[in-house]
């Protein structure tokens, strides 16, 4: 299995440190490169806390009500249910490290998920991906629950979650991109 997957439409990686089955679940480690203007939606987790590591470069968060910037050597660590989500307010690349803790091997597998259906050409511009069936397993996979407006679609993507596991379509997504 690759440690490190790319994004094309981003051009940013994620290099997996050490696996949730690596630390006996303890934690989940990686290190992320991100390009100027790069980031992800706000979103929150109900099952793991998330602590964020600058290494290179000025690393933002966007909490609820602040925007917070981490320098080389700072961390912070974002709550279980606290709306969040990371940015590159640069213009050079940053590199910085996430841990879930505890570890969280569904987070690992939306994440090679995502990065594989854009590999493959099944995403749109914006990195999401063109089957909502897809997007709805990767969320529920990796634990992030959509703020906004995009709350409203939670009770349906659950939904479509649930029947796409019925029908083995999330072992199928894992087969082909986690092993």
């Amino acid at each position: 299995m690759q440690r490190t997957i790319i994004n094309p439409i981003y051009k940013d990686t994620v290099t997996f440190l050490k696996t949730s089955a690596e630390t006996g679940h303890k934690f989940s480690l990686g290190e992320l490169t991100l390009l100027p203007g790069g980031g992800n939606p706000p979103h929150y987790h109900s099952a793991f806390t998330e602590t964020f590591t600058a290494v290179k470069g000025i690393l933002g968060l966007r909490l609820r009500h602040e925007e917070i910037y981490l320098k080389p050597g700072e961390e912070y660590t974002v709550p279980i249910g606290e709306v969040h989500n990371f940015f590159n307010p640069g213009t050079e690349e940053i590199t910085f490290h996430v841990k879930f803790t505890p570890g969280h091997e569904g987070m690992e597998h939306a994440l090679r998920i995502a990065y594989g259906l854009a590999t493959d050409g099944l995403t749109d511009k914006k990195g999401m991906p063109k089957s909502l069936i897809a997007a709805a397993l990767i969320m529920d996979m990796g634990n992030s629950y959509p703020t906004g407006f995009f709350s409203v679609l939670r009770p349906l993507l659950s939904f479509l979650a649930k029947k796409a596991k019925q029908k083995g379509v999330d072992k199928a997504l894992i087969l082909k991109y986690c092993k």
